[in-house]
């Protein structure tokens, strides 16, 4: 049997700890997704900023990270030298080739296939995480 991959599309620091939290009573480890607008607009500091909020919550190996580079290809080679989880990248097979070598050293995994449950306008977030485990 196929183990189950767990992701969630957040907005803020609040969300994230949340899905963290819930997983992990689950035994579950949660994959943060986070959109490309959301990056775009604060930055690679940002990801930083909030991988060390939730680092001292939690430790690392508690959740991955997921995040939409759209087709910003400096964007994505910033967030594969800081090392974060999983990249989405539309681009061409050429592009792809040539980013995939430069990922190959840091273990990033580029456009993996994951189904994102979005939490952004949703109230009750501890409910929709607990029907989605």
């Amino acid at each position: 049997m196929k183990k189950k991959i767990h992701c969630y599309s957040i907005i803020n620091l609040k969300q994230a700890e949340t899905v963290i939290k819930l997983a992990n009573k689950n035994k579950i480890k949660p994959i943060i997704f986070i959109k490309y607008y959301i990056v775009s607009g604060f930055g690679v500091d940002w990801i930083k900023a909030l991988i060390s909020l939730l680092s001292k919550s939690f430790t690392r190996n508690r959740f991955k990270l997921y995040v939409d580079c759209n087709r910003n290809y400096g964007l994505a080679i910033q967030l594969i030298e800081i090392k974060i989880d999983f990249i989405k990248l539309k681009a061409n097979m050429i592009i792809l080739k040539k980013i995939n070598s430069i990922n190959s050293k840091n273990k990033v995994l580029l456009n993996p296939s994951f189904t994102v449950v979005d939490l952004a306008n949703i109230k009750n977030i501890n409910k929709k995480i607990i029907n989605n485990l």
